[in-house]
């Protein structure tokens, strides 16, 4: 009996684990998929929209880590899109930069970086940056963004004090016509 209890865990998650990937990978790609450069279309998400996104992504990730984010008031950061030479269009585009925190004991910031690593790497992230300390320090981490939709995606310690920051960074995106 424990057997197919497992087993079928085991098969219940993995069925989780890929509706995920492919719901997530697919919200942040409702547009076509970036081309050449600065004259492609932008995705076109409202706010509303693109913060229940990144919920459901750091949901996602905690999920992963086997953490629980800590029930503390979110503050999404929406920012105005701004090109290279300062400039900026007058349709509202923006950023958003959604961040939560857990609660973990300093002693397993690696592994809960670890156990993201692998996942965004199954899920087809470029890993761009990853750190683990030997010695147990707190200062492990794991950044990672996605190849089409180009969303960032970064899980760190945060100065020694048994926390997780788990963060998401959207490209530029565009509000829907009014």
């Amino acid at each position: 009996m424990a057997t197919t209890h497992t087993t079928m865990s085991r098969i219940g998650r993995l069925v989780v684990a890929v509706l995920t990937a492919v719901t997530l990978g697919a919200c942040m790609s409702s547009t076509p998929a970036p081309g050449s450069g600065k004259d492609d279309p932008l995705p076109v998400k409202s706010k509303e929209e693109s913060e229940a996104w990144a919920r459901q992504l750091v949901e996602h990730l905690a999920q992963v880590a086997g953490i629980e984010i800590n029930d503390e008031p979110v503050r999404p950061g929406f920012t105005s899109c701004v090109g290279r030479n300062g400039e900026s269009a007058p349709d509202d585009r923006f950023t958003l930069t959604y961040g939560v925190h857990s609660n973990v004991p300093n002693a397993r910031h690696n592994e809960v970086v670890r156990k993201v690593r692998d996942r965004l790497k199954d899920e087809g992230l470029k890993i761009v940056g990853y750190r683990e300390m030997p010695d147990g320090s707190p200062e492990s981490t794991v950044s990672a963004r996605h190849p089409v939709s180009d969303y960032l995606v970064d899980v760190s310690s945060t100065a020694g004090d048994d926390r997780i920051s788990l963060l998401v960074v959207t490209p530029c995106l565009k509000p829907p016509p009014q």
